[in-house]
């Protein structure tokens, strides 16, 4: 009894904020004898032999993963299941022990450097994927059916809603990982988890017979290993972007439009976000530079009144109201959820509150964490128009959210402007800047590492709003300094600035060389103060906008003044 009560207890822990029973009608319940009986029987008793017969093969993956990388020998992760449950599913780990806890790996910006050399064969096999038999035994999967979503990716759940494909146990393999696997677009996977669905609801020998069908498909996939992708999902067609009536945002980018800017004009401007860095600087900028142009207010999402604003009466509405980075590798699920709650919900409610006000314009934040973290020391990071968005952690997918989310409400009549730009840097700015800054002032020698990175100036991108305003176009933007920078210049550029003598040197780059390889959060700060992340310069020009008003020496003397 206690036991029931406990397991009980458990299902509704792991279900606590599940976001996918609330907001959606669970599928259809109605099985056939095959799905209800059979299968089940079918599944545990495979599961059951599979357990025993396999079981020296599950010590020696579990040794060899063990040497080669001290620690857990199982990974596991929170998935959706059968009708939209979340269960958790058991995989061998095939990543050091220091990587980000939680994070998919298709999220991770550079996954190679964390999978073990046990790891990588145990991907290229499939092998990693085993421990499932355990999960069938244990009922929450099957051997066949769609592959169970990750916890965070309601793209799928929902595309899968169409095709009733939530309402079947989530399988080992499936159609879709016969059909293409990590190649396929979300779209793609969901229609083939349709296909499989209806195939399993016409029961009998044919629901068996196309079973059999996806599991000899399976073993032919994993010799020939087709379809395995690390690091993402459909990066086959990632220069094609998104299809089949899903946003495709390459299409979109600022880069590809002329634009021209009325300096004649009056626009009202709306700023969501009281107390931003940004949002106050651009007010002060617009009022100082563009005072004719622009009637702006502010509105305070800590009170609750903001949805009472008359919307109607702007031109524009700027959203800056967001949570900023914080140590993602230490949080609970509750501060998880407040991070989509503030910077993914609260950016599409605002959104839509513009747009059925009937607003032109929608002007969004975005950031450029949204393709993940920086490159560790000494790779390279350039990001052009072929790259795929990849967030590294729940902060980067909460901005990714929203980034897509906003731009889905997007028509002839709303024009939605997404903004992702570098780190912002200025006059009271916060984040690394200033712990830079503080080193830079303080210490009589720095490393001379000649990494690359993409900075922008707060008065640059003061320029490039006031001007987008005027234009009232969308789309999406890369704004940043004129020229790239490194850790080092900017370092000796702050010490110039404020007359402290300090001497750049290659001596202590073995010694940045070395920190950057170790684990944890000594090597993760190494790499992003001297990690490499750059937008190509093509996406960040624009004809008829010339937006870069001070280079980066002068930018850092008035910082620093």
């Amino acid at each position: 009894m206690r036991a029931a009560a406990k397991k009980k207890t458990e299902g509704r822990e792991i279900d606590a904020g599940n976001p996918y029973i609330d907001r959606t009608e669970l599928p259809f319940s109605s099985a056939t004898i095959y799905e209800q009986t059979f299968k089940p029987i079918l599944d545990k008793s495979l599961a059951f032999a599979g357990l025993v017969i396999l079981s020296p093969i599950f010590a020696a993956i579990s040794i060899a993963i063990f040497i080669d990388d001290p620690g857990a020998v199982f990974f596991t992760q929170k998935r959706v299941g059968k009708d939209k449950r979340f269960f958790c599913l058991h995989k061998f780990r095939s990543m050091k022990m220091s990587t980000p806890h939680d994070v998919p790996t298709h999220q991770l910006s550079d996954p190679e450097q964390y999978i073990t050399r046990v790891g990588r064969v145990l991907r290229k096999t499939s092998l990693d994927e085993l421990p499932q038999i355990w999960d069938i035994f244990r009922g929450k999967m099957s051997i066949i059916g769609p592959r169970p979503a990750l916890w965070n990716q309601e793209d799928l759940v929902t595309e899968r809603d169409k095709y009733k494909a939530n309402g079947v146990l989530p399988g080992l393999t499936g159609w879709a990982q016969i059909n293409g696997r990590d190649e396929l677009e979300i779209f793609q996977k969901a229609k083939l988890d349709g296909e499989y669905v209806r195939h399993l609801k016409q029961g009998g020998i044919k629901a068996l017979f196309f079973d059999v069908r996806c599991f000899l498909g399976t073993i032919k996939s994993v010799l020939d290993s087709d379809g395995v992708v690390e690091g993402g999902t459909g990066k086959l067609h990632k220069s094609a972007g998104v299809k089949d009536g899903v946003i495709r945002e390459f299409e979109d980018y600022g880069y590809k439009k002329e634009f021209s800017i009325d300096r004649t004009q009056c626009k009202c401007v709306l700023i969501i976000g009281a107390n931003s860095y940004i949002g106050e600087s651009f007010e002060s900028y617009a009022k100082k530079y563009y005072g004719g142009n622009f009637r702006i207010d502010t509105a305070d999402t800590m009170d609750s009144n903001w949805r009472e604003a008359d919307f109607g009466s702007y031109d524009t509405v700027f959203h800056v109201a967001g949570i900023a980075h914080a140590d993602v590798g230490n949080v609970d699920e509750a501060t998880k959820r407040k991070y989509y709650a503030v910077n993914t919900d609260l950016a599409i409610e605002a959104a839509g509150l513009a747009k059925n006000a009937g607003v032109r314009q929608f002007v969004f934040m975005s950031s450029m964490i949204v393709y993940g973290e920086s490159m560790p020391f000494g790779k390279e990071k350039m990001i052009d128009e072929h790259t795929v968005p990849a967030p590294a952690n729940f902060y980067g997918d909460s901005k990714w959210q929203a980034d897509r989310g906003v731009r889905q409400l997007q028509d002839e009549n709303f024009r939605v402007a997404v903004l992702r730009p570098p780190m912002i840097y200025g006059p009271g700015s916060k984040g690394n800047y200033p712990t830079l800054a503080k080193l830079a002032k303080s210490l009589p020698v720095f490393p001379a590492v000649k990494n690359q990175r993409s900075m922008l100036y707060i008065d640059n991108l003061c320029e490039f709003l006031c001007l987008l305003m005027l234009s009232g176009e969308g789309g999406i933007y890369f704004p940043q300094n004129e020229e790239y920078t490194s850790t080092s210049e900017m370092a000796e550029h702050i010490a110039d600035a404020v007359w402290h003598p300090i001497r750049v040197t290659r001596l202590f780059n073995p010694a940045v060389a070395v920190a950057s390889r170790i684990p944890g959060k000594a090597g993760g700060l190494v790499n992003k103060a001297f990690g490499n992340s750059t937008y190509a310069r093509k996406l960040s020009v624009y004809k008829g906008m010339d937006y870069c008003v001070k280079d980066l020496r002068t930018s850092i003397v008035e910082t620093e003044a």
